[in-house]
């Protein structure tokens, strides 16, 4: 029997009045079993719950919570399809199948979120209004802390769209500053594995801003040799925090980085370390591969929004080992062996 019953069996018990004792009189039953009843303990007989239902002027289904649970399966479900189509780059049928469950579950953020995380992975404008809409309506359906993430997607998109005057609207609804927020100086007051965990889920979410931090910053730098210098920090900062927190970064993080490392040395002519980024690149696109084929069975817990079906070796040699800076090392017997095994594993997701 479901453990809701025991919350809205005592629920229903208070707002008609009755007390424990007065339950068990009416069904003949000790006042102890009512109380293991409302604890979860134990349950009524089966040929019991019509006559609680009558008392209760409800159905059997609501005093079981039935239609709850078979909700709670369903959204389950939607979530992981929705995740499974997203790890598998097909972005239109994950964005079909997400309006379909937030239409159906207009009240569950999480479904909205994922429509959200769908239409973004398309990196298109068309679906703008509507990514702004729902990502309104998580933030409208949310407390406020549980919407501090939704508000920062925003922010990022209308600043993506240029919509510096809505961005900037957002900001104010923001906290102040992270420096005088608890959140850096909480560690001070704990002890033990509360503050071991409380330490590692602390710098695991500074790496991130540190990474969307230095990020923006390389993308605006014009020296070549500041951007090399940066990405090269960057990275030594996210192994030095993943070393401390035992949170290792996904292949896909360092074949990204790789690459981008690989492109500068190719803009700065040093054909050395141009070879020796692009073999690390090609290296761990090979993990990140056979990652993304192995999608969970329980939860799509491999999700990711990939706006594309096609996996990271055909993304590497389609979309960066094809650009002309490249071609000082084009004709290199290495250059030549990792574009060979890009292209011969590039294939679209499972």
């Amino acid at each position: 029997m479901s453990a809701y019953f025991s919350e809205k069996f005592k629920q229903l018990r208070k707002e008609h009045d009755l007390t424990q004792e007065k339950i068990a009189d009416i069904f003949r039953v000790s006042p102890q079993s009512v109380s293991r009843w409302e604890t979860g303990v134990n349950y009524p007989d089966v040929e019991l719950l019509p006559h609680i239902a009558g008392l209760f002027k409800v159905t059997v289904d609501e005093l079981l919570g039935t239609e709850i649970i078979l909700s709670e399966e369903k959204t389950t479900a939607y979530t992981k399809d929705i995740r499974n189509l997203l790890n598998s780059g097909k972005s239109g049928d994950a964005i079909a199948l997400a309006r379909r469950a937030a239409k159906e579950y207009p009240l569950h953020t999480g479904l909205h979120y994922l429509l959200v995380q769908a239409m973004s992975a398309v990196c298109d404008e068309t679906f703008k209004d509507e990514i702004i809409a729902t990502n309104l309506r998580i933030i409208n359906l949310s407390d406020y802390k549980s919407s501090l993430s939704h508000r920062c997607q925003l922010l990022r998109q209308y600043a993506k769209w240029g919509m510096k005057d809505q961005a900037r609207e957002l900001i104010d609804t923001l906290p102040d500053e992270i420096w005088h927020s608890k959140e850096p100086w909480l560690g001070l007051v704990l002890e033990g594995e509360e503050w071991e965990r409380n330490q590692r889920n602390r710098m695991v979410r500074t790496k991130y801003l540190l990474q969307y931090l230095v990020d923006a910053y390389i993308e605006k730098a014009g020296d070549v040799a500041q951007k090399l210098a940066c990405r090269h920090a960057k990275m030594q900062i996210e192994q030095l925090i993943d070393s401390i927190t035992g949170q290792e970064m996904e292949p896909i993080e360092y074949a990204f980085d790789y690459i981008s490392l690989a492109e500068l040395y190719a803009e700065a002519g040093d054909a050395e370390n141009t070879l020796v980024y692009v073999e690390k690149a090609t290296q761990e696109s090979m993990h990140h591969t056979e990652q993304m084929d192995q999608t969970n069975e329980d939860d799509g817990g491999n999700y990711l929004a990939w706006e594309t079906p096609r996996n990271l070796p055909w993304i590497l040699w389609e979309d960066h080992l094809m650009k002309p800076q490249y071609d000082n090392v084009r004709d290199r017997e290495r250059f030549i062996k990792c574009f060979e095994l890009l292209k011969s594993n590039s294939r679209e997701l499972k």
